[in-house]
């Protein structure tokens, strides 16, 4: 599961495409039993969640998000068929019986994914998202946040309807965020600064790095500030000023056109955490946005650059519907999952989220 990501952006943000079809994104669709979504699942069940030369498998997340946005016939042929560019043998050690020493170990993927499975194949599966997302917080960074985004996008889809390929999907997730997971360092002596005001001790590597090598920078050096304490009962509140902190500073990123791809998930990372806090505790709520925090923190000191915030929010950015309009034609999973993430987290018609997509899609 190791090796390096070699493809050029646009093949990058394109892999998988969609055609997501104009609309506003308030009304959602419920699904059939035997969905287009489930179709994608099990199709993508019995695969590698990332591979060399491919990075991770998104197209999971890209159908759920679709289906969430009531645009099921969006769901491309290709990602079924696609699932096969993931094909490889599954690693497996032994069963575990001792979490600590299986956890961040990648040989291990398979035992974790039967580990899930079993765990999932009846009762309740947002009681295994409650006792497994807190434990898996301070890793989530892990496949460059994709194991947190996946399991956030199949808790999603399990919350429209419960079905088996769902619940395959959950255990993927779950078992490719525990076997990938890795904490990164603090920095004892860091404050929470502001976004727009945190060190940037990379700031002259402005190559990409591929897609195995996002964590490296972040594990480097300590880069991440100690975690914040969270009122539990202001855990939402704090996760949606994170979003929108991060959009800001995402904003200025694409204008600088700095690292454009890995920036992006300062936003899709926090609004995964949002899809899985209906399943936890008040309290493990606050621990999952505390890590989502200072990661955030920690990928803007490796891989952003100082901005004013705001510079470039757009007086009269496009509509929701323009917007989705251009994913239609982009055919990009990338682009599909950020829209449907800044336009959740949309507030009072600020024009910031909707200038964030609109600087994107010049960009790609």
């Amino acid at each position: 599961m190791q090796g390096s990501l070699d493809l050029d952006r646009r093949a990058f943000l394109a892999a998988g495409g969609a055609l997501l079809a104009a609309s506003g994104t308030r009304a959602h669709a419920r699904p059939t039993q035997r969905s287009r979504v489930d179709a994608v699942f099990e199709a993508n069940a019995a695969v590698l969640p990332e591979r060399a030369g491919a990075g991770a498998n998104h197209y999971p997340m890209a159908a759920e998000a679709l289906e969430h946005l009531g645009r099921t016939e969006g769901i491309a042929d290709s990602w079924i068929a696609g699932a096969k560019g993931y094909r490889g043998p599954i690693p497996r050690v032994e069963p575990i019986d001792d979490v600590e020493s299986a956890i961040g170990d990648p040989d291990r993927y398979g035992d974790w994914l039967d580990l899930f499975r079993a765990a999932l194949v009846e009762g309740d599966w947002a009681a295994v998202v409650a006792r497994w997302a807190p434990r898996l917080a301070p890793g989530l960074t892990a496949g460059a946040f994709h194991g947190l985004v996946r399991a956030g996008h199949a808790a999603r889809a399990l919350g429209r309807v419960d079905t088996p390929h769902r619940r395959a999907e959950l255990a993927t997730a779950l078992a490719y965020w525990a076997s990938a997971y890795i904490e990164i360092p603090t920095r004892e002596d860091a404050e929470r600064n502001p976004l727009d005001r945190v060190e940037h001790p990379w700031l002259d590597e402005t190559e990409d790095v591929d897609f195995f090598g996002v964590t490296e920078r972040l594990v480097r050096r300590p880069v991440a500030p100690p975690l914040r304490e969270i009122d539990p009962s202001h855990a939402r509140a704090q996760l949606d000023a994170l979003v929108r902190e991060a959009a800001a500073g995402f904003l200025e990123m694409l204008v600088q056109e700095r690292h454009r791809i890995w920036m992006l998930h300062t936003v899709t990372a926090p609004a995964a955490v949002d899809l899985l806090l209906r399943a936890v505790a008040d309290d493990d709520a606050a621990i999952l946005v505390a890590h989502a925090d200072r990661a955030v923190v920690a990928m803007f000191a490796a891989y952003g650059a100082p901005y004013e915030p705001r510079t470039h929010v757009r007086a009269t950015p496009p509509t929701w519907t323009k917007l989705m309009d251009h994913a239609a034609s982009s055919e990009s999973v990338h682009t599909i999952k950020l829209f449907e993430a800044l336009e959740r987290f949309d507030r009072d018609d600020d024009a910031l989220c909707r200038s964030v997509a609109a600087q994107w899609m010049e960009w790609t």
